[in-house]
């Protein structure tokens, strides 16, 4: 039996979304944060970064909607089977339309990659091998570091979800003496570690009642002003989940026909979107001087940016719909 959506996990993911679509756009049209804000500020109170705030709601969503669907008696083989199906097929597909594109027309971009790295392109983890310093540059042409970080986060959920049926208290306590001096020591390139946690708190609150989470919230938000000091992405990771509690509760005032259907939607075109926009908005942008660009003309690039994304994302998914079904009618299979 298909399991009831629930509305607040697609409300925060389309929170999630628009700060990734806001800081890419914001990077890209500030030459990487060299010339002053034009529309939005990429810095959130307690010196959070906009883009690592999307990122946690993406990584606690994705832990929930894990817990949510998987069942506890799946095998983690079927698991990765789901989940391989699920990422791969719109990676690939999105990666060889941006490549073929960029190899016509811009000769030589790819010269400085070496063949090898299309191993980390096939794997998904092209942008994360260049965030996390193993290459200087690669055949990377869609998606961002993120997806190698949710990869690895996918290969721990079966054994999360099994610890946690078992021990849920030992379980964060591995789990947050393992991460954090990881972490902190930067042994990971700060990419996976601190997400772990994120992850599991996604999973975890799905097991929550609505006093645990009024009491939670303000005690995380006060860990999260505490580790100012520490380091800024547990400080994120931190504040990220208590606005994660935050949402979650206010969600059921927005709970009406049209914000649902609407959550549902960006829900499912979500990771079409989040492969397409950057290197759209790149590709536009350097049609413009950008030192020159008023702001006037940045809010118009900013709604053709998010128009060409989102309709780039829908022509994709029309595309491998298009062609599952031209392979399943000339590979048709056994009844």
């Amino acid at each position: 039996m298909k399991k009831q959506r629930l509305f607040y996990l697609d409300f925060i993911r389309a929170m999630a979304l628009a700060c990734i679509l806001i800081v890419h756009f914001n990077a890209t049209v500030t030459g990487y944060f060299t010339m002053p804000h034009k529309l939005f500020t990429s810095t959130l109170p307690l010196g959070i970064y906009l883009g690592d705030f999307g990122s946690s709601l993406f990584f606690i969503v994705s832990g929930a909607s894990l817990a949510l669907t998987v069942p506890l008696d799946q095998s983690p083989v079927q698991f990765y089977k789901k989940r391989a199906r699920a990422v791969y097929p719109l990676f690939w597909l999105a990666w060889f339309v941006v490549f073929a594109f960029r190899f016509v027309t811009k000769p030589g971009s790819f010269g400085g990659a070496r063949t090898v790295t299309l191993v980390l392109t096939a794997l998904g983890l092209d942008n994360f091998a260049v965030a996390a310093g193993w290459v200087g540059m690669d055949f990377a042409c869609v998606g961002e570091w993120f997806l190698g970080s949710i990869l690895f986060l996918y290969a721990l959920f079966p054994l999360l979800q099994r610890a946690m049926r078992k021990h849920l208290v030992l379980t964060w306590a591995v789990t947050l003496t393992v991460c954090i001096p990881v972490h902190l020591m930067g042994w990971d390139a700060r990419l996976v570690a601190v997400h772990i946690p994120e992850f599991l708190f996604g999973m975890t609150f799905l097991t929550l009642g609505k006093k645990a989470q009024y009491l939670l919230a303000p005690v995380l938000l006060l860990a999260g002003a505490a580790a100012q000091r520490l380091d800024g992405k547990i400080t994120c990771a931190l504040v990220s989940m208590t606005v994660f509690i935050l949402l979650a509760l206010a969600a059921p005032l927005l709970e009406r026909p049209w914000p649902c259907a609407v959550g549902a939607r960006l829900a499912k075109i979500s990771y079409a979107v989040f492969l397409v926009h950057h290197v759209l908005i790149q590709d536009m942008a350097a049609h413009f001087d950008l030192g020159a660009l008023s702001r006037r003309d940045t809010a118009f690039l900013f709604v053709i940016y998010l128009a060409a994304t989102f309709a780039a994302a829908e022509a994709l998914l029309w595309l491998q719909r298009t062609l599952r079904t031209a392979v399943a009618a000339m590979c048709p299979r056994n009844n």
